[in-house]
C-alpha cells in the first residue's frame, strides 16, 4: 500500500520537472529577497558588527536559511479547495487510498524536488555570494536537521488546518493569507525573535509558530543552549501530535458533512 504513496510522490516530483524554469525563476527571485534583505539589515547595523548582541554576519546566516527554508517549505495551498469546489472531492474519497496520504506524498515530491534543485544550487551560491557560516558543530548539524523535518510538519499540519477550511467556506484566500501573515511573523522567519519584545516571544513560545523557521535555524546557529535542544525538539514533536490530532477530528467532521449533504 505505502508502495502507491511512493509513486504519488514520484509523480509529483516528475510534475515538477516539467515546470523546472519556474522553479530557476525561483531561485533568482530568493537570491534578490535575500541581497535586498542583508542591504536592509547592513543599513540597520551600519558600521556596527554587533546590534543587541547578535553579530551581524549570524543574523546574515539567519535571514539566508530562513528564506532558503520558506522557499523549500512551499506548499500548494489550494488543492483541497480546487477539488471540493468542482466536485472532484467526492470521487477522490471513494478510491481505495487514503486521501491525507496521498495530499502528504504529493507535498513530499514536491519538497524533494526543491530540496534537489532550488535548495542545493541555492546554498552554493549562498556560501559564495554571502558568506554563508557553517553549521555551528557537527552534533548541531545532526540536530538541526530533525528540527528542520519536524518544523516542516509542524508547517505541513498547520497548512493542513487551513486548507481543509474549503469544506465550510467557499473561498479560503483570505483565511490562508491571514495564516501566511501569521507564520510570517510569529515563525521568525521575517525577523528572528531575537529582536522581539520579550512579551511577545513568551506569548510565541505557547504556539507552533517557532518550532517552524526559529528553533531550527537557532539550532543551525549554535544560539540555543545544548540543554535545550531535547525540550525543544520534544515541543516540536507535541505539536506535530496535536495538531494532526486536530486535523484529524477536522478531517473527520468534514467528510461526514460532505456524505450527509450527498457528495
Amino acid at each position: 500500500m505505502f508502495r502507491a504513496y511512493l509513486e504519488f510522490a514520484k509523480k509529483s516530483f516528475m510534475n515538477n520537472l516539467v515546470y523546472r524554469l519556474d522553479f530557476f525563476v525561483g531561485i533568482i527571485n530568493t537570491l534578490i529577497m535575500i541581497f535586498v534583505n542583508i542591504a536592509i539589515w547592513k543599513a540597520i547595523y551600519e558600521e556596527e558588527q554587533v546590534l543587541g548582541g547578535v553579530q551581524f554576519r549570524v543574523l546574515i546566516t539567519y535571514i539566508i536559511l530562513a528564506f532558503l527554508m520558506q522557499c523549500i517549505y512551499t506548499m500548494e495551498e489550494y488543492i483541497i479547495e480546487s477539488k471540493v469546489r468542482t466536485g472532484f472531492i467526492s470521487s477522490d474519497l471513494i478510491k481505495p487510498i487514503d486521501f491525507r496520504l496521498y495530499l502528504f506524498s504529493y507535498n513530499l515530491g514536491t519538497l524533494g524536488f526543491r530540496m534537489i534543485f532550488q535548495l542545493l544550487p541555492m546554498l552554493v551560491m549562498a556560501v559564495f555570494l554571502f558568506k554563508l557560516l557553517p553549521p555551528f558543530s557537527i552534533s548541531m548539524t545532526f540536530y538541526f536537521f530533525i528540527s528542520a523535518a519536524l518544523g516542516f510538519l509542524v508547517l505541513y499540519n498547520l497548512n493542513f488546518l487551513a486548507w481543509i477550511s474549503s469544506f465550510w467556506f467557499y473561498w479560503t484566500f483570505s483565511l490562508v493569507t491571514i495564516k501566511d501573515a501569521a507564520i510570517m511573523i510569529l515563525s521568525g522567519a521575517l525577523l528572528p525573535l531575537w529582536f522581539m519584545p520579550q512579551w511577545m516571544v513568551d506569548f510565541i513560545k505557547y504556539t507552533p509558530f517557532d518550532s517552524i523557521y526559529y528553533t531550527p535555524i537557532s539550532i543551525y546557529l549554535g544560539q540555543m543552549p545544548a540543554n535545550e535542544i531535547t525540550m525543544n525538539l520534544l515541543r516540536q514533536v507535541l505539536w506535530v501530535v496535536i495538531l494532526f490530532g486536530i486535523g484529524h477530528v477536522l478531517w473527520r467532521t468534514a467528510t461526514r458533512r460532505l456524505v450527509v449533504q450527498g457528495g
